[in-house]
């Protein structure tokens, strides 16, 4: 008997399974009923010739399926579920003395890596690399306030050498070490403000590149914290970040 190409499709296994860990990652219509579940969802097993796949809600309701009536109690758990497991591994991000890999990020949440990586992106509106790579921006930031020495600096925060800082020195500051400690003299500053799962995030940029990303609580005190660390700068914004 052949298959039906959506048992050939990996997601279908996920679903089969009530597989909850890849709950947030895809949902999938239901062509007989018109409703959409995600893949943990304790609904009626469809067959699979009546199984359509989206990437998210938005997607399969403007396809024009429904939520499941006990799609919105999921979502709320799943939502839940992964604001948790994200903020974790952001924790983890930070405690450890090098960036980990996305293997150790999502095998500490108990999901695969490319379920850990939509899941974490869903959630803070960045990748895993992205947000280790702030973190440690964020640490030569702070060293560079602290200290009297730029080369101080560096060598605390975790830099073998000079040439290694400044090969990547736009990367991680998105200005020179010097127009950064001087409070960012020279340079212009686009910065957008936005909402994502964990609260409120502004984005920050110069002609160099990224030079802050903010996550708190409250949109107009990251604008604030924005102003109070870079005094000499000149910001442009706020626009707003949209996640879809």
């Amino acid at each position: 008997m052949t298959r039906h190409p959506n048992e050939q499709d990996p997601r279908w296994p996920l679903i089969v399974n009530r597989d909850t860990s890849a709950a947030g990652t895809f949902v999938y219509g239901v062509r007989t009923t018109g409703v959409y579940c995600h893949p943990g969802s304790s609904a009626r097993l469809p067959r699979p010739q009546n199984v359509e796949f989206f990437d998210t809600p938005q997607q399969a309701e403007a396809a024009g399926y429904r939520p499941n009536k006990r799609t919105s109690a999921d979502q709320a758990q799943v939502a839940a579920r992964h604001a948790r497991q994200v903020e974790a591994a952001c924790r983890h991000i930070e405690d450890a003395e090098a960036p980990p890999n996305l293997e150790t990020l999502a095998a500490l949440a108990g999901l695969s890596p490319f379920h850990f990586h939509r899941v974490f992106k869903n959630v803070t509106g960045l990748t895993p690399k992205a947000y280790a790579d702030a973190h440690r921006s964020r640490k030569v930031r702070d060293r560079l306030k602290q200290q009297h020495s730029v080369t101080d600096a560096l060598y605390d925060a975790g830099f073998n050498s000079n040439s290694r800082f400044y090969e990547s020195a736009d990367h991680m500051l998105g200005m020179t070490a010097s127009d950064f400690k001087a409070g960012g003299a020279n340079n212009d500053i686009h910065f957008a403000v936005g909402e994502c799962t964990l609260g409120a995030i502004l984005v920050a940029q110069s002609s160099r590149g990224v030079c802050a990303i903010l996550l708190g609580e409250n949109p107009d005190q990251l604008v604030r914290d924005l102003q109070d660390q870079f005094p000499r700068a000149n910001l442009l914004g706020p626009t707003l970040i949209s996640n879809g």
